[in-house]
Formats: structure tokens, C-alpha cells, sequence
């Protein structure tokens, strides 16, 4: 049947052919794109959203523990083990892709641990200014605490977003595929069954 076809003929069943090549490429690059757009905010939502929920939760349940002491004794206790899972936590925090505000609220959290450490350890007793101090920082650190779980929930929410973007390009360009294929298709059928005559001109 191609060999009926004359060299136009020919030339637009060429252009045809790579205008299809042209397509079916161009969507694969796109596709991929959208597919590795999907795929790291699905393991950013994990490594840097869920598990540092984990972390927060953690971190709430020790120093919430340790705020109740100070109520229920008027002081409270703080070993090597505490602190060094204290530290660990915020050491892995600190580790995760970290927002500008969220980096902020880390450091400080960080900063008034440090000065909760420091008091505790000036002396054995706890005066009631003391005390006072003490809960403040713990006043503190719940809030800071407060403010990184909030924005676990924000930026969980902006990568759904970006996902369920990604997602609908996919889906919009595959239905643009899908009908320029058939455009195509149609061409190629006219070229075949209608040599005669140039559906292009």
C-alpha cells in the first residue's frame, strides 16, 4: 500500500510518523517528571513530615512527664539516658528537610532545653523562684513543641497538594496523548485508503 503513495504522499506519512514519535516522547519525559515529582513529596511526606511527628511526640511525652514530677515533687530528674534520647531526637530532627520557620522553632526548643539543663543543674534544691523558672521553660518548650507539630500538618498538606497536581498533569496529558494519537491515526487511515488524494493538502 505504501508503495502506491507518491513522494508528498510519502514525506506526509513521514511527518506523520514522527509527529507521533515526537508525542509519545515528549509524554514519556513529562510523565517521568510528574511520576518523580509524585514520588519524592510521598517520601518527603514520610522522612520529613511523619517521622518528625514521631520525633515531636516523643519529645512531648519525656518533657510532659517531667513536668508533672516538678508538680506533683516540686523538682524533677533528668540522667544521662534522658538526655541523651533528648538529644538524639533533636539531633534527627535537625537532620530532616527543615522550613525556615521550622528551623527557627528548633533552635530555640533547642535553646530552652539548654536553659532548662542549666537550671536544674545550678543546685540539689528547688526554691519556688526556681520552680517558677522551671516551669516556665517547660511552658516554653511545650509551645515550641505546639508550633513544629503545626507545621508537620501545614507542609503535609502542600505536599498532597503538589502530589494531587502532579497527578492531574499526568492524567490531562494523557488524555491530550490519547487524542492527538487518534488525530494521527486518522491521518495515517486517509494516507492509506485515500492515496489519491492529500488529507494534508
Amino acid at each position: 500500500m505504501f508503495a502506491k503513495l507518491s513522494i508528498p504522499q510519502r514525506l506526509h506519512a513521514g511527518l506523520i510518523l514522527v509527529m507521533a514519535f515526537l508525542l509519545v516522547l515528549g509524554s514519556n519525559r513529562l510523565d517521568k517528571k510528574h511520576f518523580e515529582t509524585v514520588q519524592n513529596t510521598v517520601n518527603s511526606v514520610y522522612k520529613d513530615r511523619v517521622m518528625v511527628q514521631d520525633f515531636i511526640y516523643q519529645l512531648n511525652n519525656i518533657f510532659h512527664t517531667k513536668e508533672l514530677e516538678l508538680t506533683r515533687t516540686g523538682q524533677f530528674t533528668m540522667d544521662d539516658h534522658q538526655n541523651g534520647k533528648i538529644r538524639q531526637l533533636l539531633d534527627d530532627f535537625a537532620m530532616t528537610e527543615l522550613t525556615a520557620k521550622e528551623s527557627n522553632l528548633l533552635y530555640d526548643l533547642d535553646n530552652t532545653y539548654q536553659t532548662l539543663i542549666k537550671v536544674k543543674e545550678t543546685d540539689n534544691g528547688m526554691a519556688i523562684e526556681k520552680t517558677a523558672l522551671v516551669s516556665k521553660q517547660f511552658d516554653e518548650i511545650q509551645t515550641k513543641l505546639d508550633g513544629l507539630a503545626q507545621i508537620q500538618l501545614n507542609e503535609s498538606g502542600q505536599l498532597t497538594q503538589l502530589s494531587n497536581k502532579s497527578l492531574g498533569m499526568n492524567s490531562l496529558m494523557s488524555n491530550l496523548e490519547i487524542a492527538f494519537l487518534i488525530v494521527i491515526g486518522i491521518l495515517m487511515l486517509a494516507l492509506i485508503f485515500y492515496p489519491g488524494k492529500s488529507p494534508i493538502y
